[in-house]
């Protein structure tokens, strides 16, 4: 993700919380995702993988994949699905994806000495020991994985000692570094087993594809990228480790780069073959709708269920930054993207219960102009958002986790250690390697770089985790409550509800109905004081019976039915769902904004 997005500082303090530290009241730039140390002998040269694939010097102007090359074929053939059935885009327009963005070389490792950095005495992350870790995560509700990107990462003006994920030095190959060495498979057939692991468990896994390229990749294949009339790369604002690839051979004629398409298709083919469900799109705007219009029909002439997620937002201020365009999410779903990430990422930003409220109708009216079934996932916390134990610790984030049980157009989205509380607050943060460790950069960086408060995607890290289980045990009675409730939360209108007597408009109400059934929302956005009010539900009986259908947490709230409302006395950040009898409330005078499914 590229972004400039600035994060709040909330008026709460870790003091408060029983954390290690306070927030730094500081502007962080974003960060992208870390992979392995690589060595030169590891990693096959980008030239000789594009020499095997296809001629990357041809003068020919073709879109279309050059035929395969027998040994393609056979490696095809080797990596082909035998019973197992893609159904992922299916679940995105259904709303019934839940996500966990994963990165593979922090899953397994094993940090020994707890000083959070993962040595080369210690157990670095793999596939093979990344599946440790699936039926813990699957035990939370989780059915698809969206793992960073497993490219091998860029060596040079690189961030971090282990490289960047979102700096692809080779788009066509597997990190080595995520290898076991003690099994005798290839990267790509680990990958695959880690793949397959995830399937036997009801998991869909969709893989991250990288917006833009490594400076070793730009130095090697200048035909793949952006330039400047002076020939000069054109590198997005706040970052050095990265390079723009180029869309365009011709942009004023709308003629498309063709072979950028091409290692784009080589990409879809390879990951296609090893059984992926599914691609996230980096900063899908990097790339015209043009563009896009070609890619995703083709990885769906082989599966038809092939989901695409773009991490595109809504009309930021910040947007675009140096050499970068705005966002359109609604081109991208008109270009065939079935999911795009939206602007949740800052609800802590918001400071009133009607800014929610409003970019949730915002999103239902925008989709009645697209196909059915578009939708968002749940990025009020990604691997490019500070944690949110700092916009009010572990209750905060169970209020979050509610919220994208309940939401309408929702595929709710967890980054890992969300679930126990990680505050992604590392001990090496942007220190020099020391002295033993020196010779243990994969880069040509000694600086342990780190965007504080964020998951470290450019080192070799700990495994992601926190003190704070019960997030975990709160994630999974929510999207236990999703499943037994499909219905109304993946299908369902979406009414909000009048407040009256809450001044300062802390409280979230709203109801969702489906066929005669009605769950109600109500939650406190204020992290530090409680909220009351009185909730206007038309048709609603003062001899409503009010059971709670999510674990309560933190102090006690008080409810008290009324005729046709709801008086509440909310604790800070407390969300409670309630099935209430109001089978007509859709026709009471309320306001009614119906999903497009």
């Amino acid at each position: 993700m590229i972004s400039s997005i600035k994060p709040l500082q909330q008026n709460i303090s870790f003091k408060e919380q029983k954390q290690p530290s306070a927030v730094q009241n500081t502007q962080l730039s974003t960060a992208t995702t870390s992979v392995l140390p690589l060595t030169s002998q590891h990693v096959p040269t980008l030239i000789a993988q594009f020499t095997k694939n296809y001629d990357i010097n041809s003068q020919k102007s073709n879109i279309v994949v050059p035929e395969k090359k027998n040994v393609e074929k056979v490696e095809e053939k080797k990596f082909e699905r035998t019973a197992y059935k893609n159904n992922l885009r299916q679940m995105f327009q259904n709303n019934e994806a839940v996500i966990m963005g994963v990165v593979p070389r922090l899953m397994g490792a094993k940090d020994t000495n707890g000083d959070d950095f993962i040595s080369s005495n210690e157990v670095k992350g793999n596939f093979i020991n990344s599946v440790e870790k699936l039926d813990k995560i699957k035990a939370l509700g989780i059915n698809t994985l969206h793992v960073l990107p497993i490219n091998p990462p860029g060596k040079k003006h690189a961030y971090g000692t282990a490289g960047s994920l979102y700096a692809p030095m080779d788009f066509l190959q597997i990190d080595p570094e995520l290898k076991d060495p003690k099994d005798p498979r290839s990267v790509d057939e680990q990958f695959k087993y880690f793949i397959d692991e995830a399937h036997k468990r009801g998991m869909k896994v969709m893989l991250d594809l990288p917006s833009c390229a490594s400076l070793d990749l730009f130095e090697k294949h200048k035909e793949l990228m952006a330039l400047e009339r002076s020939d000069l790369s054109k590198t997005p604002q706040g970052w050095s480790d990265i390079r723009m690839l180029g869309p365009w051979k011709d942009e004023t004629k709308r003629e498309l780069n063709d072979k950028l398409i091409t290692m784009h298709k080589q990409y879809i083919d390879k990951f296609q073959a090893l059984g992926i469900d599914g691609i996230r799109a980096d900063v899908s705007r990097t790339k015209p709708t043009e563009f896009w219009d070609i890619i995703i029909p083709y990885s769906r002439k082989k599966d038809p269920q092939f989901a695409w997620l773009a991490e595109t937002y809504v009309y930021e201020d910040a947007s675009p930054q140096l050499n970068m365009m705005h966002d359109r999410p609604i081109d991208a779903l008109r270009a065939g993207f079935d999911s795009y990430y939206g602007q949740y990422h800052i609800f802590h930003e918001w400071t009133k219960a009607k800014d929610l409220t409003n970019y949730v109708i915002e999103n239902l009216e925008m989709s009645k102009g697209l196909d059915k079934g578009k939708s968002l996932i749940g990025s009020f916390g990604t691997h490019d958002d500070e944690s949110l134990m700092f916009s009010g610790g572990a209750d905060f984030q169970r209020l979050v986790t509610g919220l994208e049980a309940t939401l309408p157009m929702m595929n709710p989205y967890f980054v890992h250690g969300f679930e126990s509380g990680d505050t992604y607050l590392y001990n090496y943060e942007n220190n020099i390697l020391k002295p033993e460790n020196k010779n243990e950069s994969a880069t040509d960086m000694q600086l342990l770089k780190v965007h504080h408060g964020k998951l470290d995607i450019f080192n070799n890290s700990r495994c992601p985790g926190g003190k704070y289980p019960e997030i975990g045990n709160f994630m999974t009675a929510a999207m236990k409550m999703r499943k037994e409730h499909n219905d109304i939360l993946t299908k369902g209108s979406f009414i909000p509800l009048e407040v009256q007597k809450n001044p300062n408009d802390q409280i979230i109400a709203f109801a969702r109905h489906y066929n005669g059934k009605t769950l109600l929302v109500v939650a406190n956005r204020n992290v530090n004081r409680r909220q009351s009010g009185i909730i206007s539900i038309p048709t609603l009986s003062e001899n409503q019976p009010l059971k709670g259908l999510l674990p309560s947490y933190s102090e006690k709230n008080r409810v008290e039915a009324q005729k046709e409302a709801l008086a509440v006395d909310l604790a800070p950040s407390r969300i409670q769902v309630y099935e209430i009898d109001t089978p007509h409330i859709e026709i009471s005078g309320v306001k009614v904004y119906k999903q497009n499914i």
